[in-house]
């Protein structure tokens, strides 16, 4: 009874062996179809970043270079990618994953990713442009709400 146990375990555990090193793998072929994609977004937060910190410590700006070269360490393609990995085959099933491949190996799903980026840009113009177009409303609004405050403090 105990080898029958024993043999199960074995075969389960090698089993899901199998299983995980299937998802990673379908993961990973994720990753290398969406690869052009994720670099640009990865490009831009690390730009982002830089210039973020720039602007709120202009006296780092002589570091500049060094903060570059450390993002471009640490935010790169190459060494988020096995964690990029795990994220995507914790998140999806083997079948999804493979559903997933098959839809960015295929001519709109590379027409997706190609567009996608410059797509999302666009959409944060048109937000910006709203915001900016509306902002004697924002002020109003501020202007309304602090009178209000001030009579809840009175």
């Amino acid at each position: 009874m105990i080898r029958i146990f024993l043999f199960w375990s074995i075969f389960l555990t090698a089993l899901g062996c199998n299983a995980d090193e299937a998802l990673t793998e379908e993961a990973q072929k994720l990753l290398s179809n969406m690869e052009a994609h994720i670099r640009v977004v990865l490009q831009r937060s690390s730009n982002q970043m830089l210039e973020m910190q720039m602007n709120q410590s202009p006296s780092l700006a002589p570091y500049k270079d060094v903060m570059t070269k450390f993002l471009e360490r640490h935010i790169s393609y190459e060494s988020l990618k096995p964690e990029m990995a795990r994220m995507y085959a914790e998140a999806y099933t083997l079948a999804e994953l493979k559903e997933l491949n098959a839809f960015y190996s295929s001519k709109v799903g590379k027409k997706t990713l190609d567009l996608q980026s410059r797509l999302v840009a666009r959409g944060e113009q048109i937000a910006a442009a709203k915001v900016k177009n509306n902002l004697d409303e924002l002020g109003s609004m501020i202007k309304a709400e602090s009178k209000r405050l001030q009579k809840l403090s009175q």
